[in-house]
């Protein structure tokens, strides 16, 4: 890929993200957090982030990395796995962004969480790379998750009976699958799914203690 597709990429989520914004160079400053001198470099001096701050750049633009440093197809940050310290990097969402998952603006990620995925989680995933996290406080499911907890979900992870699930819909929250199907919320009552709705799998959850933020 040239760099001139790196250049166009970010211009144009830029212009996207901040369509009011009548300065290009402001646009992406504002979006990536580095300075105008660096900017600069982009868009004039055919300069691109320095690999170990590409993941993070693109975090920030709210796609997936290789697709704005790579010929990869447009995606919403996906989960990273480094070799190095055999672990994944999961992008951390505010509760909000979760409804967001299902459609294709941008969408900024300010913090990835480590993790190491034993194989009998990985097994029940048809992508590990649609794994997200959120900090439960708001949807927790006392006394099973508490509100400081770290939940990890994936949307491409099998349903299994005596899971818990994030229930997307006009609200959001956490409900548990029984072993006859149903689903219940905290209170223990059934819950009957809206036409829009969806429940999402949640397929592990850390404690504060135990949760690893990196950004």
């Amino acid at each position: 890929m040239s760099q001139h597709d790196f250049r166009t990429k970010a211009l144009a989520i830029a212009e996207q993200r901040l369509p009011d914004s009548i300065n290009k160079e402001d646009s992406l400053v504002e979006i990536s957090g580095e300075k105008k001198t660096t900017i600069k470099n982009w868009l004039y001096s055919d300069k691109r982030p320095p690999r170990g701050k590409r993941l993070t750049i693109a975090d920030r633009f709210g796609v997936d990395a290789s697709y704005l440093f790579d010929n990869a197809p447009y995606s919403l940050p996906l989960t990273k796995f480094d070799e190095s310290l055999n672990c994944y990097f999961v992008p951390e969402l505010k509760l909000s962004q979760i409804t967001c998952l299902s459609e294709t603006a941008p969408l900024p990620v300010s913090a990835r969480v480590t993790i190491s995925l034993p194989a009998f989680i990985l097994e029940n995933m048809q992508s590990v790379e649609q794994t997200y996290c959120v900090v439960s406080s708001g949807i927790d499911y006392e006394p099973f998750i508490t509100a400081t907890d770290t939940i990890f979900f994936n949307t491409t992870a099998k349903r299994i009976k005596g899971n818990f699930y994030i229930l997307v819909g006009s609200d959001t929250s956490i409900v548990r699958m029984e072993n006859d199907g149903t689903l219940k919320c905290n209170q223990g009552k059934s819950v009957t799914l809206a036409t829009n709705d969806k429940i999402i799998p949640i397929v592990i959850t850390l404690s504060s203690g135990f949760a690893n933020h990196a950004r």
